[in-house]
């Protein structure tokens, strides 16, 4: 591996800072799920209308994460924070103006690549800040501050709701706000000193992060696809949660938070027990248990599914937050072993992974919604297949050892 840059004393706040920051991406998809069918009506639409909303969030965010992080490598974390910033509170303020359906889902889109500039830049600016050895330590403590987001953000929404379904996206342009005022106190992270933007040069940085080599293998490569198709089961649920809790399984707007949030508590216990065990039990360990433990969850699940002419919430709902919150476990762990394979490439590297896992749950989503028969099936049958191919790939990835890694693409 290259050798590792210069570690500057790191802002005492910077862990909290950063998952404050990351907590932009799933405040602004959770926290206006119950309104989307006051939405439709108030736009004289349809909640079909209305579900796109949540494909063009993703797709924008797959596509801010994607330009954000290479540039976040050539002129600074902050700069390209910040600029997200700036544009998802506009996006957000017009939103909260719309008065037609169309338009709100193009300004989703928008709104969500402001996101994914602001947002790509988090577990890079952990990455500049410390030791690979440190940095491991901090991943799961982030998510763990991270996922109190989507934990309380439909509760946030429903709790704005009687305000109107506007006061969501001015909650969020203000959050935006206070995120960007709070980041020059920060500072900087960047291992590097700063230079230009060289849009030119986005592609070979990222054909650099996809043609680096482990051992003559291309194991970084092997990280994005595992992991992009592991998180997407969380990106089809979300996909699919309105029609799960409120439609199939009928528990009601008030109850939603509650079924919704269970998924995300399990993930807090597995990102707290990681974050607890990191130092005695490796990376690649953590990451290999948390995935067979989400394959047998999710097998076990969808056999029950399929078997099963209405499933219980009694058992469908803690069998699926195993399947999901196992991810509290999966994530850091492969952030850890991911990012520690990068230097001044860090930012793609980071966007790469980012990135995968919205185009993943994206596209598998949307599969989901033209399998949609009524029932449970091809939902949980998308959620497995992703996982047993993901395993199938992270198989191939070898224990990590000491190497030098080769962006060019030949082994040292």
């Amino acid at each position: 591996m290259a050798g590792a840059p210069a570690q500057r004393e790191p802002h005492r706040y910077i862990v909290a800072f950063v998952a404050a920051l990351i907590g932009i991406g799933p405040l602004s998809i959770d926290a206006y799920l119950p309104a989307l069918p006051t939405m439709a009506q108030a736009l004289d639409s349809t909640i079909v209308a209305a579900n796109i909303t949540v494909s063009s969030f993703l797709l924008g965010y797959a596509i801010g994460q994607l330009f954000g992080g290479p540039i976040s490598d050539q002129i600074g974390r902050m700069r390209v924070a910040l600029f997200g910033l700036i544009l998802l509170t506009i996006c957000s303020v017009a939103i909260a103006f719309a008065n037609n359906m169309p338009l709100v889902q193009w300004l989703r889109g928008l709104q969500a690549v402001g996101g994914g500039f602001a947002t790509v830049v988090a577990m890079a600016m952990i990455r500049d800040s410390f030791p690979p050895e440190e940095a491991a330590k901090r991943y799961p403590l982030v998510m763990l501050i991270l996922l109190g987001a989507p934990l309380f953000a439909p509760g946030i929404g429903a709790a704005l709701l009687p305000l109107g379904w506007p006061s969501i996206f001015i909650f969020l342009a203000a959050y935006a706000v206070v995120i960007a005022l709070l980041f020059p106190a920060i500072g900087e992270t960047l291992p590097h000193p700063p230079g230009k933007v060289r849009l030119a040069g986005i592609v070979p940085q990222y054909i650099a992060v996809l043609k680096t080599r482990i051992n003559g293998r291309l194991v970084p490569l092997r990280y994005i696809f595992a992991q992009g198709l592991i998180t997407s089961v969380m990106m089809i649920f979300i996909t699919n949660s309105a029609f799960i809790y409120l439609d199939y399984f009928a528990v009601g707007e008030q109850n939603f938070m509650f079924f919704f949030g269970a998924n995300i508590v399990v993930m807090m216990v597995f990102s707290l027990t990681t974050s607890r065990v990191v130092g005695r039990v490796a990376p690649f360990t953590l990451f290999r248990s948390g995935r067979i433990i989400q394959l047998i969850a999710l097998a076990g699940l969808t056999v029950c599914v399929f078997l099963s002419d209405h499933p219980e919430t009694l058992w469908f709902t803690p069998l699926l937050a195993l399947g999901i919150g196992t991810a509290g476990m999966i994530g850091p762990s492969v952030n850890a072993l991911y990012l520690s394979l990068f230097d001044r490439l860090a930012g793609s590297a980071s966007s790469l992974m980012a990135t995968a896992s919205f185009v993943f749950g994206g596209a598998l989503g949307a599969l989901t919604s033209a399998l949609h028969d009524g029932t449970l099936r091809p939902v949980m049958a998308t959620m497995l297949a992703a996982v047993v191919v993901a395993n199938l790939i992270a198989a191939t990835i070898p224990a990590p050892v000491r190497v030098t890694s080769t962006p060019e693409g030949s082994p040292t």
